[in-house]
């Protein structure tokens, strides 16, 4: 093999010393000019690469299987192909860490090409990649060497999750209908049908939303407040409609699935002739569950047929397959969790439609994930006076690969059409413009106002003060995976072994709602002193002097707005989701020294006065929901 006409991937950890052409890093942000990161490569050429991603998500579901595409075999009802709410076509890069693997290696695979390389060497120890790239070789008819470290680098899962995964797929199905039944369905009826009579009795509109993230205190006495959708709730109890809510709960260390029916049951007891709250469990009767698993049954017999998909796992003109990356996503969203759950989603989410007005809308909080496709068709099926309203509540990142798709998805009739809204609300001007360039139709396109930051109107810097010498109060955002946070208080450990920390005598801690209990393990090891606080970060933010969060966190954007120093993990090995990236002076930190600099010497990233739209007492809104 002529090395020097060779391409030399490097595992995080590792170093080359012999013969290349070109030496490049697969983990390594930082590396010397005269090398390649194949993560800075992914993030030069985003735009090139999510563009490719999109076309073959959309071609694959095109494939022709028996005369038929992939798409219409999976129609199980007039309005709903199953398709849409697989792992692939989802395309969520929070709930699938091997997206970030497939941009790498396309980035790669251009690299490759561009340098006119002949050879491949791989030093590392994943199976998953040096089966992949062996095998691209093979086809590119170059030569391939593979070498392992003396030491072994491992990035493996822990904890059940780990054994879970080794587990056979209804095995993992099953695993989870009984977690969620210990966590959840026992502590709750379903829905009767004496219920049903004194529901359907009254017309009104619905709203489907997540819980918890709520005034804490209103709640206690009944009101419901969600921080997601804030000062929207003046207008909604302004409008002349009775309004059913939808709870999707997410569980944590500090609430549980009997505390949430508690806080419902309290909730119901205030107000019924205007707001009535309900459970998304609570649909679930025993013959909705029968059901959701006869449809499971239906996914698992499909899935079977496609097992020669996997030659199509590769970029248009591309002769690297990326099943192997894929291949557990794949196979979970057809035999395993994540067929069971969207069974249950869509057999429920049709039960509610059934017995809940939406009329004259429903609205729902869209994150183009396979619960919003769920209730999207089931609307459809089952209510067609409703008009089904979007919005988009968070913040648009290039990255986030769930809320955009290729053109030509948007394209499709008949049964193999696309659930969408009849609008798509959107609060920025950057949302809209990433919107409009994937081709989703302009007449379902919505402007409105930022419900969940309308508060920040008129609060630009009132947060901004001189940055005390000593005595600074630190607040710690955490993320929702445990990777991240476990990258984040790393650094903070290294820079308050280096002397970081000295200028700051209390440090906060605001864990996300939704993170796991295994999450708060690297808290409790840190060598440092500090307060974990619950309280929404409304009430934190003037008690801090400087930010540091992960980097998936919209919350930095925010303290930003605010005026406080924010300071930003870098992405490490995974996409950057920071809705402040690109902003000049963006402080991104990869290690302990990096954090310990800035935390001595903070900046502030002011953010644009007209990031979000901000009419005059929700006028974009109140027009929407009167029309």
């Amino acid at each position: 093999m002529t090395r020097n006409t060779s391409l030399v991937l490097l595992d995080d950890g590792v170093e080359w010393h012999g013969d290349f052409l070109v030496i490049a890093h697969w983990e390594k942000l930082v590396v010397s000019e005269s090398e390649e990161s194949i993560p800075k490569l992914v993030e030069k050429n985003k735009d090139k690469i999510r563009k490719d991603y999109f076309a073959w998500v959309h071609d694959l579901g095109q494939t022709s299987i028996n005369g038929k595409t992939l798409v219409s075999i999976l129609n199980f009802s007039d309005s709903l192909s199953y398709w849409w709410m697989t792992s692939i076509a989802v395309k969520s890069p929070f709930e699938n860490d091997s997206l970030y693997t497939i941009f790498k290696l396309r980035a790669l695979e251009q690299l490759y090409l561009e340098k006119n390389c002949h050879g491949l060497i791989y030093y590392g120890n994943s199976l998953a990649l040096d089966r992949t790239l062996q095998a691209w070789s093979k086809k590119l008819g170059h030569n391939y060497e593979k070498f392992r470290p003396k030491k072994k680098i491992f990035h493996a899962e822990k904890g059940v999750r780990r054994w879970l995964r080794k587990l056979p797929y209804w095995m993992q199905a099953l695993a989870y209908l009984l977690k969620n039944w210990f966590s959840r369905y026992r502590h709750i009826r379903s829905i009767g049908s004496g219920v049903v009579k004194k529901i359907q009795g009254g017309d009104g509109v619905t709203v489907v939303t997540y819980f918890p993230n709520v005034d804490k205190e209103k709640i206690n006495k009944g009101e419901f407040r969600s921080l997601y959708w804030d000062s929207l709730h003046p207008l909604l109890e302004r409008l002349p409609f009775k309004i059913n809510w939808v709870w999707l709960s997410m569980l944590g260390p500090n609430l549980s699935f009997k505390e949430i029916v508690s806080q419902k049951n309290i909730c119901n007891q205030v107000d019924l002739k205007k707001n009535q709250h309900f459970l998304f469990e609570e649909f679930l009767t025993p013959t909705v569950f029968f059901k959701a698993l006869k449809l499971y049954f239906k996914i698992y017999i499909k899935g079977l047929s496609f097992k020669k998909i996997r030659e199509e796992f590769h970029f248009s003109g591309s002769q690297l397959n990326f099943f192997l990356h894929l291949e557990k996503e794949w196979k979970a969203s057809f035999y395993g969790n994540l067929a069971i759950e969207g069974a249950i989603r869509i057999a429920v989410f049709e039960s509610m439609a059934k017995k809940l007005s939406a009329i004259p809308w429903g609205l729902f909080l869209w994150e183009g994930l396979s619960n919003d496709i769920a209730l999207m068709a089931s609307w459809r099926e089952n209510s067609k006076q409703t008009k089904i309203i979007a919005y988009q509540h968070g913040f648009f990142r290039p990255f986030d690969l769930r809320l955009c798709s290729d053109s030509r998805d948007f394209k499709l009739d008949g049964k193999e059409a696309m659930p969408l809204p009849d609008k798509l609300c959107i609060n920025n001007e950057q949302g809209l413009s990433l919107i409009r360039e994937t081709g989703f139709p302009e007449e379902k396109i919505a402007k409105v106002e930022a419900a969940r930051y309308f508060g920040l109107k008129g609060k630009r810097l009132i947060y901004k003060k001189p940055i005390p010498p000593t005595e600074r109060t630190l607040l710690v955002i955490m993320g929702i995976k445990d990777q991240e946070n476990q990258f984040q208080f790393r650094f903070l450990n290294e820079a308050e072994k280096i002397g970081g920390l000295r200028k700051y005598s209390q440090i906060i801690i605001k864990p996300h709602p939704g993170l796991s209990s295994d999450g708060f393990k690297i808290v409790h090891e840190s060598n440092f002193k500090f307060s974990l606080k619950d309280q929404p970060l409304s009430e934190l933010w003037a008690l801090a002097d400087v930010v540091y969060g992960a980097h998936s966190t919209g919350a930095l954007w925010e303290a930003s707005w605010y005026g406080l120093p924010a300071i930003s993990v870098c992405p490490m090995n995974s996409f950057n989701f920071n809705p402040m990236m690109g902003l000049p002076e963006v402080c991104f930190v990869a290690n302990g020294v990096d954090l310990s600099e800035h935390l001595k010497k903070p900046k502030l990233v002011e953010i644009p006065e007209d990031y979000f739209f901000f009419s005059e007492n929700l006028e974009l809104w109140e027009a929407l929901l009167r029309e």
